[in-house]
């Protein structure tokens, strides 16, 4: 715990979109301090996760249910400036880390100062730097909420599709964590990384037929795949899944899925819940060795239209950051 910074401020930076749209419409402007409820945790940012979300909802906020003006961001590290009347496991002062749900919230995290339900916020791993803790949240909880609904155990086989990107990284970590072998179809570059992670099978994703010679380099149809990226290749995977097994994506549901009929496959969609036990459970999976966040770039937040542009390049390897204040 550090000392409680100065609170008298009552504006605060954040990026708005009063627009939706491009890059442009992420907008540097000052907002007014928000009221607490007694629920309520005021957090000053430090760091804040860039994620494909982010700029979904930049774009088009309409399906999270919110509309102008809003501020994006669902994931944040930084430190405790007030805590509301019923606040009782978080005191001013604490070193802590936020998931919010992406629908729903109007005021995110690029923003110098969060005000959010307690239930989103716990005390982060100490053993983490600030911007390693904003990258964690919202990807992590999806990559151990994955896990948990497809009920992963040793042994077993699982295809990745999006293995290097943000939340493919730390699903693979889970993954091995939890005895499973990994296969892997992903870009020349991002080869040695995944190796690095444990990917048994890693396979060009340019070559055709990739699904198939992962497989076949595999030795078995795979007892689960997982995309992460869209473009069909949930559906495309399907047929070198096993009998009975089941399928995983947090994208979109596209292509033809006959074949899940016919194999007597499980299908399942997730959308990320956040929880302050999910987070709890994230803290302890980076204490015992099991999970760490790969870094792709860090960017200061006034730059955030570089970021979403890094981020939809769908090049980067690990997570994007924006720091927003320093820390003290």
């Amino acid at each position: 715990m550090r000392e409680t910074p100065d609170i008298s401020s009552e504006q605060f930076k954040a990026i708005v979109v009063e627009r939706p749209g491009g890059f442009d419409a992420l907008q540097l402007t000052r907002l007014s301090r928000q009221p607490l409820r007694t629920s309520d945790v005021r957090i000053r940012v430090e760091a804040a996760g860039v994620n494909p979300v982010d700029a979904g909802n930049r774009a088009d906020p309409s399906w999270a249910g919110i509309a102008p003006p809003y501020v994006v961001g669902y994931e944040c590290s930084g430190i405790v400036l007030e805590v509301g009347e019923r606040v009782d496991h978080l005191r001013e002062g604490d070193d802590v880390w936020a998931h919010l749900p992406v629908r729903g919230t109007r005021w995110g995290t690029y923003a110098e100062e969060l005000v959010v339900d307690a239930e989103f916020v716990a005390c982060r791993p100490a053993s983490l730097s600030p911007v390693e803790a904003a990258a964690l949240p919202l990807a992590g909880s999806t990559a151990l909420q994955l896990l948990d609904r497809l009920d992963l155990v040793p042994g077993e086989w699982i295809l990745v599709h999006g293995a290097a990107g943000g939340v493919g990284h730390l699903l693979v970590q889970l993954a091995r964590a939890r005895g499973a072998r990994v296969a892997a179809v992903a870009s020349p570059v991002r080869h040695d990384l995944l190796r690095s992670l444990g990917v048994e099978v890693v396979v060009d994703r340019f070559q055709d037929d990739a699904i198939r010679l992962a497989r076949d380099e595999a030795g078995t149809d795979f007892d689960v795949a997982v995309d992460l990226v869209g473009q069909r290749l949930l559906a495309a995977s399907l047929p070198f899944i096993a009998e009975g097994g089941r399928a995983a994506t947090i994208v979109e549901l596209t292509g033809d899925f006959e074949e899940a009929v016919d194999r007597n496959l499980t299908i399942h969609g997730l959308l990320v819940r956040p929880s302050r036990v999910t987070l709890q459970q994230l803290e302890q999976l980076v204490l015992d060795g099991s999970l760490h966040p790969l870094i792709d770039d860090v960017i200061p937040l006034e730059e955030c239209r570089r970021a979403h542009a890094r981020l939809e390049t769908r090049s980067g390897q690990g997570k994007v950051v924006l720091v927003v204040t320093a820390a003290q």
